[in-house]
């Protein structure tokens, strides 16, 4: 979940109606070329050698296969690599608040609020959900047993409307929990079996700044516990529109992987991150 909204979450009872409304459609921002960019989007300097490095909030770094990397956080944490691969490491976190962090990868665009829309090159969002005819997401990871508290996690946003990626997605937000520490067993209200793992769901509304949307969690409980996971998504689209959590009706924005921190974080590591989507 991206860290400035999870401050102000809110659980509720009612459902978050679903509804469709139009906007005029226009393609995202223009992607920079491989190399390390502020919040404004504007190039910052490249650090010297083969690779990466940054200690500051919202600096995004455009890696390999389209993807991007942004360190994204209300507390310090310095995050980088030695080259530009799919891939990240956390090399200093100063983190000890909860849910203070998201480091983390993605494709597609990140809709967050008053800061640039910043979107990956080749992916055309957003995509309808009723168009998605597969989208199979591959991620290698490691968090630290010690002086880590929180989760890894993929955190996959749909809007209500294809419109320009600007403010908050006002649909969907679908997390998959694929490991956590230091924070105890989350909650959930039923067990769905995807792919022959058992995830426990739940669901809440949840609003920032005026702006509401269902959140959907899904927490994985049983199958191995390897680092290295493919999952095929559209089973968890299916399940949620079963729930009337999501609608057919709108639009992926993006799909990242991170980790949600609440303390510390040094040695955190995504070694390779790929999301492969076909429309029909």
């Amino acid at each position: 979940m991206r860290m400035p909204r999870r401050l102000f979450v809110l659980l509720i009872p009612a459902l978050l109606a679903v509804g469709t409304s139009a906007y005029a459609a226009t393609p995202p921002p223009t992607p920079g070329a491989i190399g390390l960019y502020g919040p404004d989007g504007k190039p910052v300097h490249r650090p010297h050698g083969s690779g990466w490095f940054t200690c500051k909030g919202d600096i995004h770094a455009n890696v390999a296969n389209g993807a991007i990397v942004r360190n994204n956080g209300l507390q310090s944490m310095c995050i980088g690599s030695y080259n530009w691969d799919d891939k990240f490491t956390v090399y200093h976190s100063s983190v000890t608040r909860n849910w203070a962090d998201f480091p983390n990868i993605y494709v597609g665009c990140e809709m967050d609020g008053s800061l640039p829309q910043l979107c990956t090159q080749g992916r055309a969002t957003p995509v309808r959900v009723s168009s998605i005819r597969s989208e199979v997401s591959s991620v290698t990871y490691h968090y630290p047993l010690s002086d880590f508290a929180g989760n890894a996690a993929y955190d996959i946003w749909f809007d209500r409307t294809r419109r320009p990626p600007k403010g908050r997605d006002d649909g969907a937000e679908i997390m998959i929990w694929l490991g956590s520490n230091g924070i105890g067993s989350p909650a959930f209200s039923r067990a769905v079996k995807i792919d022959g793992i058992w995830w426990g769901y739940i669901t809440w509304g949840a609003f920032h700044s005026g702006h509401g949307w269902n959140y959907i969690r899904y927490w994985r409980l049983s199958g191995s516990s390897t680092d290295a996971v493919t999952l095929n998504l559209i089973p968890f689209y299916k399940d949620a529109e079963r729930a009337g959590r999501l609608s057919s009706h709108w639009y992926l924005t993006g799909t990242e992987f991170g980790f949600e921190t609440c303390f510390g974080g040094r040695g955190l590591e995504v070694r390779r991150f790929t999301d492969q989507l076909v429309t029909r």
